[in-house]
C-alpha cells in the first residue's frame, strides 16, 4: 500500500524529474503501486517561481473563487500543459511540497469542478492559497496537509479570512534550531521515517 512517506519520496524525486512543463513550473506522472500520481516539486531557483510566490494579491477566479494569484496562474498553466485528457487523470492522487503543494490543492479544485476528481490529495509544507469556495470543492477528496516542526510557510500569506487551508494541518517532527530546515522536503522525510519506525517498534 502506497503511504504518506512514499508521496513524500516521490515528491522529492520530482525536483530534478519531470513529465512535463508549464513555463518555470514542471510536474511529475507516474504509475506506483496501481495508483496514478502527480507530484508537483516546490520552489527551486527559477526568477518566475520566485516572482509567483510573492504575488500573492488575492483575485477571484469564477471556479476557484478567491485565490493567491501567483498560484492560480500556476495551477491553470500546468492543467492546460498536461500530457494526457482530463478524464485520464481521474482517481489521480496529487501530491507536493511548498508551492507545489497549494499547485497541488487548486489543480485538486479544478478537476473535481470539471467531474475528474482526484482519488487523494497529499501536500507537504504547502502554504494557503485559496478561500472557501475551494474548501468546498474539496469537501469529499481524502486531503492531508503536513506542517514540519516550526516550518513558517504554511502559515502563510496571512490574510485573515480570506486565505484558509482546505483542511485541518497535521503537524509532524519536532521543531529544529533552524525553522527554514523544517521546510526542506528532506525534513518531511525524515518526520514520516521517524513516525513509521515509531509504528513498527
Amino acid at each position: 500500500m502506497l503511504t504518506d512517506l512514499d508521496l513524500c519520496r516521490i515528491t522529492e524525486y520530482s525536483y530534478n524529474h519531470y513529465t512535463w512543463t508549464a513555463g518555470e513550473l514542471s510536474a511529475l506522472f507516474t504509475v506506483e503501486q496501481n495508483t496514478k500520481i502527480i507530484a508537483i516539486p516546490g520552489t527551486k531557483r527559477e526568477i518566475g517561481e520566485w516572482l509567483r510566490d510573492i504575488d500573492a494579491w488575492p483575485i477571484f477566479d469564477v471556479e476557484l473563487g478567491i485565490c493567491h494569484q501567483g498560484f492560480c496562474d500556476g495551477a491553470f498553466d500546468l492543467l492546460y500543459h498536461m500530457p494526457l485528457t482530463y478524464s485520464e487523470f481521474s482517481n489521480v492522487v496529487i501530491t507536493g511540497h511548498s508551492l507545489g503543494g497549494a499547485l497541488a490543492i487548486l489543480l485538486a479544485a479544478l478537476l473535481s469542478n470539471w467531474n475528474c476528481p482526484p482519488a487523494a490529495v497529499v501536500t507537504f509544507g504547502a502554504p494557503r492559497c485559496a478561500s472557501w469556495r475551494v474548501r468546498r470543492l474539496l469537501r469529499h477528496i481524502p486531503l492531508k496537509l503536513y506542517c514540519n516542526g516550526d516550518d513558517p510557510v504554511p502559515e502563510v500569506p496571512w490574510l485573515p479570512g480570506i486565505y484558509v487551508h482546505p483542511r485541518k494541518l497535521i503537524h509532524i517532527g519536532e521543531p529544529s534550531l533552524n525553522i527554514i530546515e523544517d521546510h526542506f522536503i528532506t525534513s518531511y522525510i525524515q518526520s514520516l521515517e521517524d513516525i513509521n519506525a515509531k509504528v513498527s517498534a
